[in-house]
């Protein structure tokens, strides 16, 4: 005969460690309180394509908190081509895989398809700036790939605002 309150304690243990895994696992895949972020990044490809595996791309992971604003802004400081530009893309999730702000396109093959560009061109004279936040909590990330021809740097900030 099973004794009622050993079962009811075996169960409450399990449901217990099924809550603690779970809650494990989204503070993992998610940071716990967004810095500040102020790091320049350089580097330089062959070609642009995403579809190549070796690519090199920076990303830029970030989180709001609930009635949070935070203020991304990247700048080009310097690029191979005088005139040239990247794209900037964007994904609705916290992506952070990579080492240093740079991965390699075929890394982010999982998510490019959730991957859309923002139809912003990133050169010289052209800085990219945005307010992220509201009244919920929401997770970001920010590609673009480093341009052909040579070393290209880019400055990436992330403020609160309020």
């Amino acid at each position: 005969m099973v004794n009622e309150k050993k079962l009811g304690v075996t169960g409450l243990c399990f449901v217990t460690l099924i809550l603690l895994g779970a809650f494990l696992v989204f503070s993992l895949n998610s940071p716990d309180v967004q810095r500040k972020l102020d790091f320049t990044v350089s580097g330089s490809n062959e070609c642009l394509r995403f579809l190549t595996r070796d690519v090199g791309v920076v990303y830029v992971p970030f989180s709001t908190g609930v009635n949070e604003e935070w203020k991304l802004v990247i700048q080009c400081t310097n690029i191979s081509t005088p005139s040239g530009w990247v794209d900037l893309y964007f994904y609705d999730g916290y992506w952070d895989e990579g080492v240093d702000n740079v991965c390699f396109s075929e890394d982010i093959y999982s998510i490019l398809d959730d991957v859309q560009s923002l139809e912003y061109k990133l050169g010289l004279g052209n800085s990219y700036s945005q307010i992220f936040g509201g009244s919920e909590s929401m997770s970001y990330t920010l590609f673009f790939i480093f341009p052909p021809g040579g070393p290209s740097s880019f400055h990436v900030t992330l403020n609160k605002v309020a």
